[in-house]
């Protein structure tokens, strides 16, 4: 009996060794300040992040962070799958789209109703030979629908796993929703950016410089024949004014430029559709037109209108108007560029994208930072020949609808790289290089709820949350002493053995502690206790009968087991099922308690018993403290 005594209690101390050990990285990082984690962060990376990979990562709602809900454009994505459309299509789908707003309605279901209300069949719009029937066509569009959500929630997530968050939690709720939880983000503005993006990357060949002021032409006397004749004169002047090259120059200039809350004429505006310098050409870049910063939506419903789209069709063929990514003349103007509609190459071919310095031979990017993208070899295959057949033409590099930049192909380009450049900070290059190695997004993405909890509100979760823990834990081990005296000590070392099994288990798994964490912790204590409870009832009432010490051990032991069994087993089938099907939150609390409930079953049942038969081996004792 006392070989098997000493075989338990060296299991025991091995356990309890490893769980040192598992926890050497945690404690070692709690006992850190801030500052000298910091320091030894920059001075060691690479031993820093061996220790904080190990240790146990702390939750949104303990170390702050972002909670962000994600709606996937199944609208827009609607648009794009379409072969054709016309105006009751277009009148369906908005009217859908209006009707699931702020909801998690079916906007397909809806969508096809609005179309038979207007006589019109959805296979119209998305049949081919294999799909002729309504049936058929919505089973095909429900399953682009739920492919483009489970490629925005892989594609999402390679974007976080890059950007380097621990432990981030991102997961599908409802049809067209996804949740992304990052712990110990600082800066929101920048993750923003970084999952809203759809990062669609397409090269255009500009529209000639004779083309866009033909159309710039154009387009400026349609304005002018809307306008009230006591406008048109004046006008008339401007344009005259403007024509020279000498005004141009001025308006550009530091301290002759308009504010971008006025027109050229001083006007504010806020006035009708149609009016006055509305844009001009850019002196510098006939390429290119600028429009004033406030005018932006103004020049977007122009160019939307019929008359406008037409002119643009005989004089430019297939084109359409992109914007610049970034203001000019000291952010009061706008860049809009005139470029083919078709692409010559995409993000797809990309393999590789990497953040740079600029490169000190280029004037235009030293001292900045850049992209470098590497292409696949049909990619560079492509890229050879766009280059190689425009030359001295300009090259557009556009990302989500933005002109990023223009250069002029000087030659033909075999190497299969490009560069983006001109971003004013590593971290614009790096959140770049990122979302376009993680592809584009199939359909664009759209905040609807967003949360962040500060880092010092995280602070005091921590504290609130130990005390809450520390105190019940006290209060727990004051009452088994009070009640069970001498065993109610034994059950007291075996309820912190359970906590630190628990911590080290949670290590081991890399699991992250959460607030519910710590509460299914709590909750564990009270169940370890429980089952002390049990045990050492049914020992009394063995001791009660006039049995041995060693006899009652035995049989309270064999007898409670079965009850404590049975609970633990039906509460861990309950922690399974919460772990299963419910999101973060839920899921920390349910890893806690399923580990807890397996910590105290070791604990309550093995250790408890191998340190009551120790005392029993060692001592002799006529009558057991319980």
């Amino acid at each position: 009996m006392k070989k098997n005594t000493t075989t338990r209690l060296a299991i025991i101390l091995f356990v309890f060794a490893l769980a040192i050990y598992l926890l050497y990285p945690t404690i070692s990082l709690s006992m850190m300040t801030d500052a000298e984690a910091k320091e030894f962060e920059k001075n060691d990376p690479d031993s820093y992040n061996a220790l904080k990979s190990k240790a146990i990562s702390l939750g949104l709602d303990l170390q702050g962070g972002m909670h962000v809900v994600l709606e996937v454009d199944i609208k827009e994505l609607l648009e794009k799958l379409a072969k054709n459309k016309n105006p009751q299509f277009v009148q369906a789908l908005d009217a859908a789209a209006r009707e699931v707003k702020g909801t998690e309605g079916d906007i397909i279901e809806i969508f096809n109703e609005k179309l038979k209300a207007e006589g019109m069949n959805i296979a119209r719009y998305y049949g081919n030979s294999e799909r002729r029937e309504e049936e058929d066509v919505l089973q095909y569009l429900y399953t682009q629908s739920e492919e483009a959500v489970d490629r925005s929630l892989e594609i999402l997530r390679n974007r976080v796993d890059q950007f380097g968050v621990s432990e981030p939690t991102i997961q599908k709720q409802g049809n067209s929703r996804i949740i992304v939880e990052l712990a110990g983000v600082t800066n929101p503005k920048r993750v923003r950016e970084l999952i809203g993006k759809t990062a669609l990357l397409e090269f255009k060949l500009l529209k000639d410089p004779e083309v866009t002021s033909n159309v710039a032409i154009k387009i400026n006397k349609f304005i002018a024949s809307k306008i009230a004749p006591e406008d048109t004169s004046s006008q008339l002047k401007d344009e005259k004014k403007d024509t020279t090259s000498t005004a141009l120059e001025e308006l550009f200039a530091e301290q002759k430029q308009p504010k971008a809350g006025t027109t050229a004429t001083g006007e504010d505006s806020t006035g009708s559709l149609f009016e006055a310098n509305l844009f001009f050409q850019d002196p510098r870049d006939r390429s290119t037109l600028l429009v004033p910063a406030d005018k932006e939506n103004k020049f977007k419903r122009i160019i939307s209108l019929p008359e406008i789209k037409k002119i643009i069709a005989e004089e430019a063929g297939s084109a359409q108007f992109l914007w610049g990514s970034k203001k000019v003349a000291n952010g009061d103007y706008l860049q809009v560029f005139l470029v083919n509609k078709k692409q010559e190459l995409t993000g797809e071919y990309i393999v590789d994208a990497r953040p740079q310095t600029g490169s000190p031979n280029d004037p235009a990017s030293m001292g900045k930072y850049e992209v470098s993208l590497t292409f696949s070899d049909e990619g560079s295959r492509v890229f050879a020949r766009v280059t190689g057949a425009n030359i001295q033409k300009r090259l557009a590099i556009i990302l989500d609808q933005r002109v990023v930049l223009a250069p002029t192909l000087q030659a033909k380009i075999t190497s299969g790289r490009a560069r983006i450049t001109g971003m004013d900070t590593f971290e614009d290059a790096k959140d770049l290089s990122i979302v376009l190695k993680a592809g584009a997004l199939p359909a664009p993405v759209r905040i609807i709820e967003e949360r962040t909890v500060g880092p010092s509100l995280g602070h005091d979760s921590i504290v609130a949350g130990s005390y809450s823990a520390f105190l019940g834990l006290l209060v727990v081990m004051f009452f088994m002493v009070l009640y069970y005296k001498g065993s109610g000590f034994i059950a007291d070392l075996a309820l912190v053995l359970n906590i630190v099994f628990i911590m080290a288990v949670m290590a081991s798994l890399g699991a992250t502690l959460t607030l519910p964490g710590i509460a299914g912790i709590i909750l564990t204590i009270g169940m370890a206790v429980d089952a002390n409870v049990l045990i050492f009832e049914r020992v009394r009432e063995e001791l009660r009968k006039g049995k041995t010490i060693r006899a009652s051990l035995d049989q309270g032991y064999g007898k409670a087991f079965i009850t404590i069994m049975d609970a633990n087993v039906t509460t861990f089938i309950a922690g399974l099922v919460l772990y299963t099907y419910g999101t973060g939150p839920i899921k920390g609390f349910a890893v806690t308690l399923m580990i807890g409930i397996a910590a105290s079953m070791f604990t309550a049942i093995f250790v408890s018993r191998v340190i009551f038969n120790l005392i029993l081996e060692n001592t002799r004792i006529k009558k057991l403290s319980i």
